[in-house]
């Protein structure tokens, strides 16, 4: 019987928050040979994925991705955050100034090229 990354995600994130914290090396190496077994080692990655996601979902923790033309410190911003967060910081420097924030599926651009994107838009039509 095949099983989906989702399905294996799942049961890894049950085992090793029943196992005791001294036990779960022990548990992922086990759950890693049932893997193994199953020949599913190719979808490791989307198993190891779905975990993370299953495990932030369930601690509360949230995906925060910013963009600003200039380098931010993602300490600087997780301390800004009024939540738990997993914070990635890109620069791009298109956006001229300003910055895309996305927290987990809501995305908000309050780019200047986004403004500019808009105004000409406007003044086009």
């Amino acid at each position: 019987m095949k099983y989906t990354p989702t399905q294996y995600a799942l049961a890894l994130y049950d085992i090793t928050e029943s196992a005791e914290p001294t036990k779960r090396r022990e548990v992922i190496r086990d759950f890693l040979d049932s893997v193994t077994k199953n020949d599913a080692l190719n979808i490791l990655p989307d198993i190891i994925r779905e975990f993370e996601h299953l495990s932030d979902t369930k601690g509360d923790i949230h995906q925060v991705t910013i963009s600003t033309p200039e380098r931010l410190s993602t300490e600087a911003v997780e301390k800004k955050l009024p939540f738990k967060g997993k914070v990635r910081a890109l620069r791009d420097v298109r956006l001229i100034g300003g910055a895309v924030i996305e927290v987990d599926d809501l995305r908000i651009n309050n780019s200047i090229r986004n403004r500019l994107d808009r105004a000409r838009e406007t003044f086009t039509k």
